[in-house]
């Protein structure tokens, strides 16, 4: 009757065990699909992060140089209109006088 209690009691701890390891498993379980979570959330966090970091600096960059080529194409309007403004009489004579008398 020993053997049948020390079997029937080894049983009990096994399931007792048995019963622990999987308590213990779905805990870890748990803890292992929250913490991909969190490193998903870390990861589109930083992503999001760089991203915009990336859009301000082209952004940043596509200003600068807008400013450039606006800067450029003002000199070179001020120029025409400089020109334009110093000789528009004298075009305007040779028009007419080429309509008026053709050479």
């Amino acid at each position: 009757m020993d053997m049948i209690a020390e079997i029937l009691q080894t049983d009990k701890a096994a399931a007792g065990k048995l019963e622990k390891a999987d308590m213990e498993r779905g805990e870890l379980l748990e803890r292992t699909v929250k913490e991909a979570q969190e490193l998903k959330e870390n990861a589109l966090k930083e992503a999001e992060a760089y991203k915009m970091q990336k859009t301000k600096e082209v952004t940043e960059r596509i200003n600068t140089e807008s400013e450039k080529i606006t800067s450029a194409q003002n000199e070179k309007t001020t120029v025409l209109d400089k020109i334009f403004e110093e000789k528009h009489t004298q075009w305007e004579k040779e028009i007419f006088d080429n309509i008026i008398s053709p050479k």
